[in-house]
């Protein structure tokens, strides 16, 4: 019984992975050597502008056509806003009053007074 079990199982893989390579070197370029049989026919002959076409129109007007479904839904839309024009929307205000753009005004003026007694922040005062 061998001291090292290991050893013995990692140059057994190592021996057969080499082999399987060295075979798959030499029985590979064995495919080049084939004759093609004699019952194929010849390729027919292809001109250079069936070559443009097949490999750069073609693909070429496919991505076109792509690109107009894609593009076709925002075509048809209203184009919304332009400038120039006045706004036909409600008015939206971010980080405004919750109860609208007309609340803004009714703010009471004690409740001014106090947010700014109440600083906070750098100076430290609460």
């Amino acid at each position: 019984m061998s001291k090292y079990p290991q050893t013995r199982t990692i140059v057994r893989r190592a021996v057969t992975a080499l082999s399987t390579a060295a075979a798959g070197l030499v029985l590979l370029p064995a495919a080049a050597l084939a004759d093609t049989p004699s019952s194929a026919p010849d390729a027919p002959h292809v001109s250079g502008l069936e070559y443009i076409i097949v490999l750069v129109l073609i693909p070429a007007g496919l991505f076109a056509v792509v690109a107009l479904f894609a593009a076709l839904p925002s075509m048809i839309r209203d184009k919304g806003y332009e400038p120039g024009q006045s706004w036909r929307s409600e008015p939206e205000w971010f980080g405004g009053p919750r109860k609208g753009v007309e609340a803004a005004d009714d703010v009471p003026s004690n409740a001014i007074e106090a947010a700014e007694s109440d600083r906070g922040g750098t100076s430290g005062t609460w």
